[in-house]
């Protein structure tokens, strides 16, 4: 009995007219088809038909920009080509002159300034060493330059006594930038100094309160030892720092610093309550964190008033 129940229960829900059977197959046949057409056009028409078309277009961009390019430079070279040049003085010269003798309008500017830093051109050859001054638009300009006597080129007689370095002694008499004074602009005129470098000496010199010895330039991530040593001719300091700070009378928050953290302000701050004002910045030595390295550095930084 049981038998026949199980055998009635599978022919009730699997048995089919052969209608159904036919319908079924046809469904099935369809289904097989669509899922056929799927696979055929993931696996075999993608990678041929649409990827190369990105690519394609990629590619295509790529080289119109690269001609865009061209026939920018292109425009550019021929309208320095067709420059016409006249006889002309580079001690007098301004700067809608010198663009019309082929220089850009930034380049003209950086000429100008530092024309004005040395006093004027001496001869072809300070002309010729000008950085902005491309060597074959010198040749150009070398058959009509026409100079007057400069004003007198200016040297670096003075330096800053108190804290020139054996190396700074030694350094020859020429143009030179103060540190202290120069913005960002001039010092790009500086081999190997550009807007990055130069912001970031501004930046520090802001935060030490001015420079007192070329060496401090070191102490900036941004400028390697390579480069210090191929600047170091090219600049120096006078006149010492200009910002300082009274140990004896700022709270800890006021003595911020490049040379002074926190804890070290808060222990200057802690001696100074407990065993009065310095007297002298040798009393600092007795603070856990000053060593002499620290103090030197310090010093020119410092008031007891």
């Amino acid at each position: 009995m049981k038998t026949n129940r199980f055998r009635h229960f599978l022919y009730s829900y699997f048995t089919y007219t052969r209608g159904e059977k036919n319908a079924a197959l046809v469904l099935c046949s369809i289904l097989i088809v669509l899922q056929a057409s799927l696979w055929y056009q993931h696996y075999y028409l993608a990678p041929e038909i649409l990827v190369p078309s990105v690519e394609v277009n990629l590619a295509a961009d790529k080289i119109h920009l690269k001609e865009k390019e061209k026939n920018t430079y292109s425009n550019n070279y021929k309208k320095r080509e067709e420059i016409k040049l006249t006889v002309f003085d580079p001690n007098t010269a301004d700067s809608s002159q010198l663009v019309a003798l082929g220089m850009s309008p930034k380049q003209s500017s950086s000429l100008i300034r530092f024309r004005e830093r040395i006093g004027g051109f001496k001869s072809k050859e300070d002309v010729k060493n000008v950085r902005v001054l491309h060597a074959s638009l010198f040749e150009k300009w070398d058959p009509f330059i026409e100079l007057s006597p400069a004003k007198g080129i200016k040297s670096t007689e003075k330096f800053n006594s108190g804290f020139k370095s054996n190396s700074e002694a030694s350094r020859p008499k020429w143009i030179v930038l103060d540190l202290n004074e120069v913005d960002t602009t001039e010092l790009q005129d500086l081999p190997f100094i550009g807007s990055g470098r130069s912001k970031a000496i501004v930046s520090y010199r802001e935060r030490l309160g001015g420079f007192y010895t070329t060496e401090q330039l070191k102490e900036i991530r941004s400028i390697p030892d390579s480069v210090y040593k191929i600047i170091f001719p090219k600049v120096k300091v006078e006149g010492g720092p200009y910002k300082k700070l009274n140990i004896n009378s700022l709270p800890a928050d006021s003595l911020k610093h490049p040379y002074i953290n926190k804890q070290l302000a808060r222990l200057i701050v802690a001696y100074r309550e407990q065993h009065g004002v310095f007297k002298s910045l040798a009393d600092l030595k007795k603070i856990p964190l000053v060593d002499e390295e620290i103090l030197r550095k310090l010093a020119p930084y410092l008031l007891l008033n």
